[in-house]
């Protein structure tokens, strides 16, 4: 079974619990990120890159969060979004993690990174 395979039924598994997704955009290889929170029922059939679109639009940011941003669209300019190290087609879903806070409180997790290539390199 291939990787893509094995996230995939490891999707659907966790498609059957109904749980909060947090997702964060994270610009380049930085340890924190934007935040974005999905209520159980708002994020099953919606799009990965659509749902990264609304954190990166959304309004109000702090002065901590404008400066993410900022790295991000930094990294955007003539980068691309990747999740697991694949680029963010589909759900998701299809690349959640099953996490669980101290308190024992369990949601998806869904890291995005903003990757920018090395000077002189490209994505294909």
């Amino acid at each position: 079974m291939t990787q893509a395979e094995l996230t995939k039924d490891h999707a659907l598994d966790n498609a059957r619990q109904v749980m909060p997704l947090v997702l964060e955009i994270l610009p380049g290889h930085a340890a924190e990120g934007l935040i974005g929170v999905y209520e159980p029922g708002s994020y099953e059939t919606e799009p990965l890159r659509k749902m990264c679109e609304k954190v990166l639009n959304k309004g109000n940011l702090s002065i901590e969060e404008q400066l993410i941003w900022e790295d991000i669209a930094r990294q955007l300019d003539g980068g691309r979004l990747f999740c697991r190290g694949q680029d963010i087609g589909g759900t998701a879903l299809e690349f959640a993690q099953l996490e669980q806070t101290e308190a024992g409180e369990k949601y998806y997790y869904v890291p995005v990174r903003a990757i920018k290539p090395q000077e002189g390199g490209m994505f294909k």
